[in-house]
């Protein structure tokens, strides 16, 4: 599955397609999830609005998908 993906993507983008992203967006203390304006939130929205660099947003994003659900 293609995991690219960058700063111009919408958080619910992001959620729909990888929704094991959720764990980043709540350990970086987002309100993403859940959030009614997450379709309209960019992830370079997202990382000004929590002052989180967007490389670190994108990074940790990028490491929720990699990591495998544990069940």
């Amino acid at each position: 599955m293609e995991t690219s993906f960058n700063g111009q993507w919408t958080a619910a983008e992001v959620l729909a397609a990888f929704p094991q992203s959720a764990a980043a967006f709540m350990a970086l203390k987002t309100d993403c999830v859940g959030c009614h304006l997450d379709r309209f939130c960019t992830l370079e929205e997202v990382a000004a609005a929590y002052e989180i660099p967007l490389e670190q947003l994108l990074s940790r994003l990028h490491e929720a998908i990699q990591t495998p659900n544990e069940e």
